[in-house]
């Protein structure tokens, strides 16, 4: 691997502020310099205009900086930053604050607020721009579970829901049809891909999604919580690294200049990072002395140039310019030519070293078997390495079973695979006494489908070498289910659909996705009964082939269920999908969940108004103490300081109440948002995005019954 250049700042900037991880972007505020505005301690906003005072010198002392800065009290903690030209009547770039409850869209220019937007779900991610079929730019900002579009005036023109709790979010061109659809981030592990409302696409990793990044086309760049980068092409994995280090943000930006954006990667310990996007080669590098907390793309020094530009926790600021293509041409020629060569020759001497090692054993081998010895490291080719599943309810795992051929051994086996292992990606299992079987146990805590990599290292009991077998195994998706022949009781919840497809094709899906071998009977039907292993959760599948096929899932968990259409309607490549469900638990615990938010919103309501008045008693109580002081009556003004002392307390205690409340609500309201994505992932389609958008009326309307009703039909009519 080629060494990594040193990048060199194009300018440095210290600013002497924190800014706080991912919160800073670069807005055009008077509609023609670009400003950086960053989110700092204490609820404030700092907005660095350095073209008021001059143009951006390569280093720019701290004094002189801080001169350039203004500040924002925003009196609340900010969640999220965006900005951009949202006022299509304006030149001027509003800049965008979220906040645990509000937007706020703000006109620095004008000093003026555009729109000041109560957010219930709260904002934890913010992005900028058009998405589907929408017309206008739109604030799109991302809560629990739900996801919401602004238009300038403050209008909710987009909504939709998603699994868990947004962290991030990116608009990009996936499917190249000229509209952007919306990357979506969650702390459910999950990147989805919207079109307009509709999921269109679903992928899991193997952390929190942090950070989302288009690149060009429809590749993007991602960062997990748990150290990982990489790149997606559409739902194709191009790359990934892992750190132990922790990532902070991303970012896509051409600075080598070969026409083709890199991804950017900014790390906890400090690390700047250029990767390419084919490979993920570190191309370039840089260190800061703190976080790195985010990173941006623009024209800062208003040169025609775009910089990237990096911005630390302790307010340090370097901006990069991509290497000079000419520059590049005339003098990487002989470097690159050189480093190729380098690389090239390093894996030639590999494979010749590879090469020479096994010609040197197999004339061992031929040597020895002319003499008439016998090497007990030699084991026949005809020697095979065979995997298969199978349950341990009482354990209540899974267990791969490796088993070899020819009186051979299986001395340890090495698993790698994602989803399985917790934070690791591998697993070793070895065994002191070896056999010819071998056994790995594992548990996956959610349904989904992985590739096994297995190596298992095989040779004879006595032999002090041993062969490395190499083989791939897929887990299918829904492992941890054990077929059963009857129930005592079967669940009461159900859901009922009809699919237009042969007995037959869905006995295929089910043989793929379950590890069984299912056969349908002689009257075309199909009954399949399971139980899972983890919590012993009943499932019952039975189809007919009336009117075209008629299936009904029996289980007491909507989104078990939910998770069986979706990957049988992806297995089947179906498109449109209706069905009637029925979960009186679930559905009892939701009319629970939403007269708590009518509690939790009534009391919410109560506080902000008693809170207020307390409010008005502590001005007038501040006055008439002022009065008295003035007055030089010490007697009064102790006993107004006294008064204002217990009213403040009285305060704070309400404060927090409120604070609870708040917590209370928010919880209730992710429980609302992610009933009705577990009702939408029971269809699929245009279906699928009507239950979204007349769940979502029926809840503006306060239409408790109509809600149930669409959940339960998918649809009012």
């Amino acid at each position: 691997m080629a060494k990594a250049s040193q990048l060199t700042p194009a300018f440095e900037l210290s600013l002497k502020n924190t800014i706080q991880e991912g919160l800073a972007t670069v807005a055009k505020l008077n509609g023609t310099q670009p400003c950086l505005t960053c989110a700092t301690s204490g609820g404030k906003v700092f907005i660095h205009s350095p073209h008021e005072r001059g143009d951006l010198a390569v280093q720019q002392p701290s004094v002189e900086a801080q001169k350039n800065i203004k500040y924002l009290n925003i009196n609340r903690t900010v969640t999220a930053l965006s900005s951009g030209p949202l006022n299509p009547k304006s030149k001027n770039d509003i800049l965008l604050v979220g906040t645990q409850t509000n937007l706020l869209a703000y006109d620095v220019e004008q000093n003026k607020d555009v729109f000041y937007r109560e957010v219930p779900d709260g904002i934890n991610s913010m992005t900028f721009g058009k998405v589907g079929t929408i017309e206008d730019q739109l604030a799109i900002v991302g809560g629990n579970c739900s996801i919401q579009g602004f238009d300038a005036e403050g209008n909710e023109l987009f909504w939709t829901v998603t699994g868990d709790n947004v962290t991030a979010l990116a608009l990009i061109d996936i499917d190249e049809d000229q509209q952007n659809e919306l990357l979506v981030g969650s702390e459910d592990y999950e990147i989805r891909i919207f079109q307009n409302e509709e999921v269109i696409s679903e992928t899991t990793e193997t952390g929190k999604l942090l950070a989302l990044s288009p690149l060009f086309g429809t590749r993007f760049g991602y960062a997990l919580g748990n150290g990982t980068i990489g790149i997606y092409d559409r739902a194709t994995r191009v790359w990934r690294f892992k750190s132990k280090h922790s990532v902070v943000c991303v970012e896509g930006h051409d600075l080598d200049s070969d026409g083709v954006p890199e991804l950017i990667s900014g790390w906890q310990n400090g690390k700047l990072e250029v990767r390419s996007d084919r490979n993920g080669e570190v191309i370039f590098r840089d260190v800061f002395s703190s976080a790195v907390s985010s990173i941006l793309v623009a024209d800062y020094r208003m040169d025609g140039r775009q910089e990237v530009i990096a911005c630390a926790h302790s307010g340090d600021v370097r901006g990069y310019l991509p290497t000079d293509s000419e520059t590049k041409v005339a003098n990487s020629g002989s470097d690159a030519t050189a480093a190729v060569s380098d690389e090239t020759l390093k894996v030639l001497l590999q494979t010749k070293q590879d090469l020479q090692f096994q010609i040197t054993k197999y004339e061992e081998n031929i040597e020895k078997t002319k003499k008439g010895e016998e090497d007990k490291a030699l084991i026949s080719q005809s020697t095979k390495v065979q995997c298969h599943l199978r349950p341990n309810s009482g354990k209540g795992c899974v267990e791969l079973v490796l088993r070899s051929t020819n009186n051979t051994v299986i001395k340890a086996t090495i698993i790698t695979a994602e989803f399985l292992f917790g934070s690791n990606e591998s697993c070793m299992v070895y065994s002191a006494d070896p056999t010819d079987t071998i056994v790995a146990t594992f548990a996956p805590e959610k349904d989904v489908s992985t590739e096994l990599h297995i190596q298992a290292l095989v040779g004879f009991k006595m032999s002090n070498y041993y062969h490395v077998f190499e083989l791939d195994y897929k887990l299918p998706k829904f492992s941890m289910y054990v077929p059963v022949k009857d129930f005592q009781k079967e669940p009461e919840s159900s859901v009922r659909f009809r699919v237009n497809e042969r007995v037959n094709r869905v006995a295929m899906w089910l043989n793929n996705s379950f590890n069984v071998g299912h056969k349908v009977d002689r009257q075309n039907l199909l009954d399949a009964r399971f139980v899972s292993l983890r919590n012993g959760l009943l499932l019952a599948i039975h189809m007919t082939p009336e009117n075209g096929g008629q299936l009904t899932i029996r289980v007491n968990n909507m989104e078990v269920a939910g998770e069986i259409i979706q990957d049988l309607c992806a297995f089947l490549t179906i498109n449109e999908l209706e069905s009637v469900v029925d979960f009186p638990q679930e559905f009892e615990d939701f009319k629970k969940v939403l007269m708590k938010v009518d509690e939790y919103n009534a009391v919410r309501l109560k506080l902000t108004a008693e809170m207020a008045d307390s409010s008005q008693l502590v001005k007038a109580l501040v006055i008439k103490a002022e009065d008295a002081r003035i007055l030089n009556d010490m007697k009064l003004m102790k006993k107004m300081y006294s008064s204002l002392y217990d009213v403040n307390r009285e305060l704070i205690g309400e404060y927090i109440k409120r604070a609870n409340n708040h917590n209370e609500l928010l919880s209730a309201l992710k429980e609302v948002n992610a009933m009705i994505q577990k009702a939408a992932r029971l269809r699929i389609g245009a279906a699928k995005t009507k239950v979204i958008t007349e769940c979502r009326n029926s809840i503006k309307s306060n239409n408790i019954h109509s809600l149930f009703k669409i959940i339960r039909l998918g649809h009012l009519n």
